[in-house]
């Protein structure tokens, strides 16, 4: 491919790429969107309708995607990639918390591998730089399908960033300083995201765990988490198993958070 492929085009990342299972789902189209609300409600309605894993749902424009806590996440006409795929993993449900670390991993590694940028994880799904948000992970179990959905930023006009995201979010081709080509990351995504559920089929939890702790810009740091009206600060210090935080409470004792959001001290001593 070359840099010629500015905008994702379908074509083009159904030639290179080489998978087995992403994108490779038999007798099933992949499908790019010029616009649509949310991928991820699209994968789910394919899923409702029998479609197989690996199918691939993309568009250039993301009207109503869905964050964490029913947020909406807005992705203007060719600014990000918005990505969904389905699986149908046979898995104990003890291991699906996983699934969002190890995809984090994965779009992590994507990136580095095709952008040559390396990005932070900030558990439980947020990529970043810096402090600022570059992407975010979403997966959803709506029926027996999962649906993992993906956002990266790629390009923004500075001027139509909202003001109180300014200082909140990053994109590649500002990182770079030079246009990015989102289907090379799309085929890079896919192919690191087979390796990292291929992991998880295996139980090769130690191995999930291990490499999202080499992105993660969370590890030994003072973070604050709200929830349930509740304000916890301490050190994170470990992940467990399933895929939960263990923080190290100003007392001494442990917890372990298993959802949420979280922020992380600054040195003036705020949290973001």
């Amino acid at each position: 491919m070359t840099a010629e492929g500015e905008t994702l085009t379908l074509e083009v990342i159904e030639a290179s790429l080489d998978t087995q299972i992403i994108g490779r789902a038999p007798g099933h189209k992949n499908e790019l969107w010029q616009t649509i609300d949310s991928t991820n409600s699209r994968a789910a309605e394919l899923a409702a309708g029998g479609a197989p894993e690996g199918v691939i749902v993309l568009s250039r424009q993301q009207t109503a995607g869905r964050g964490r806590h029913g947020r909406v996440w807005v992705t203007p006409p060719d600014a990000g990639i918005a990505f969904s795929v389905i699986l149908r993993p046979t898995i104990p449900l003890t291991r699906l918390p996983l699934v969002t670390l190890a995809t984090g991993t994965a779009v992590a590694r994507a990136i580095e591998k095709s952008v040559g940028v390396r990005l932070g994880l900030k558990w439980v799904n947020d990529l970043v730089l810096g402090g600022r948000k570059v992407g975010g992970i979403l997966a959803e179990m709506p029926g027996q399908a999962l649906i993992i959905g993906i956002g990266i930023n790629v390009r923004f006009a500075p001027q139509d960033v909202p003001e109180d995201l300014q200082t909140k979010i990053e994109w590649l081709e500002r990182i770079v300083g030079r246009p990015v080509d989102p289907n090379l990351i799309v085929v890079a995504l896919a192919d690191e995201l087979e390796k990292s559920y291929q992991a998880l089929l295996a139980g090769k939890v130690d191995e999930i765990i291990s490499a999202w702790k080499s992105y993660s810009v969370t590890m030994g740091q003072n973070i604050e988490s709200k929830n349930g009206g509740q304000t916890l600060r301490g050190r994170a210090v470990d992940i467990t198993t399933s895929g939960a935080l263990v923080v190290e409470l100003e007392d001494g004792t442990r917890t372990e958070l298993h959802a949420g959001e979280i922020s992380i001290r600054n040195q003036d001593g705020s949290y973001a």
